[in-house]
């Protein structure tokens, strides 16, 4: 009898335990979940200034400047179908996709531009005609962008409780399109309200570049967090991780310089981040088995 009490006992203190741990749990996500929220709403806040042009722009050229957004379709539809194939395959939600896609574009792009600007204001007060935008604003824009980017698909991660392969890469290259998408509509009407004849050719370099951008660095530090986060002491694979994180971030910044210019050079950018993310889809780990 006392046996079956003091067994009673310790089933009762596991799922006390397993209840506490549960409720903290979902404490953690709720604040996770309102973080996400606020950083969202900061973002839209900080949006429409993007999309306008001067005070005394006519409806002519807002309809010149925004008709051109269609030509963006060129590589988001495909992105679009590749994303469907993806969701198919790997048993990913759809729905939770999107919401990555909303979360790059309305919260690491916004705060990618206020610190990218800010940077090149306080280091051209500090530095002068020293300072080199070609080269030390691309070395600030690699590093900041990519941790936004990268900082965005965790938090969404977290939220979602998604632990798989399959949801780091699938939420890191819908958070990095519509990373991409914002700032090529920023990109496009910035130029287009200057001067109406850089609208097309502004959107068709957009276009050229579209295919190692921002979806694709995402998606490659994606993979890069979660195998440093299931290294489980395992130094290889965590050194593995921080590598592609490293690689991306190297990769941007060499692109954002006179060196990306150069076709060769680009095209052997491209696919330094292109070839890494070919060999995760391929990885036996793209399975829903979860490791953490």
């Amino acid at each position: 009898m006392k046996n079956e009490i003091e067994k009673n006992t310790d089933i009762d203190g596991y799922g006390n335990r397993i209840a506490v741990g549960s409720s903290a749990l979902h404490r953690r996500r709720v604040a996770g979940l309102t973080a996400l929220i606020l950083l969202f709403a900061l973002g839209l806040l900080n949006e429409p200034e993007d999309f306008l042009g001067p005070k005394h722009t006519s409806w002519v050229r807002y309809m010149e400047v925004y008709s051109s957004f269609l030509l963006l379709l060129v590589y988001i539809v495909p992105f679009f179908l590749f994303m469907r194939w993806f969701c198919k395959k790997y048993t990913v939600s759809g729905l939770e996709l999107l919401l990555a896609g909303f979360c790059g574009a309305f919260i690491a792009s916004p705060y990618a531009g206020a610190l990218n600007d800010d940077f090149t204001r306080i280091m051209t007060r500090l530095l002068g005609h020293y300072y080199s935008d070609a080269w030390m604003g691309s070395f600030e824009v690699g590093i900041v962008e990519e941790l936004l980017k990268l900082g965005t698909t965790a938090l969404v991660l977290y939220v979602l409780g998604r632990k798989t392969l399959k949801s780091f890469l699938g939420i890191g290259m819908c958070v990095g399109m519509g990373f991409q998408i914002d700032e090529d509509i920023s990109d496009i009407t910035e130029s287009g309200f200057r001067h109406v004849n850089e609208i097309i050719p502004i959107a068709v370099d957009r276009i050229q570049v579209a295919l190692g951008s921002h979806w694709c660095y995402a998606a490659v530090t994606a993979a890069g967090l979660y195998f440093m986060v299931t290294a489980m002491g395992d130094r290889k694979r965590r050194r593995k991780g921080l590598g592609l994180i490293i690689l991306i971030m190297s990769d941007h910044f060499v692109y954002d310089t006179p060196i990306g210019d150069v076709n060769l050079f680009n095209a052997l950018l491209t696919a330094a981040v292109l070839v890494p993310l070919v060999l995760i889809l391929r990885s036996s780990e793209m399975s829903p088995e979860e490791r953490i």
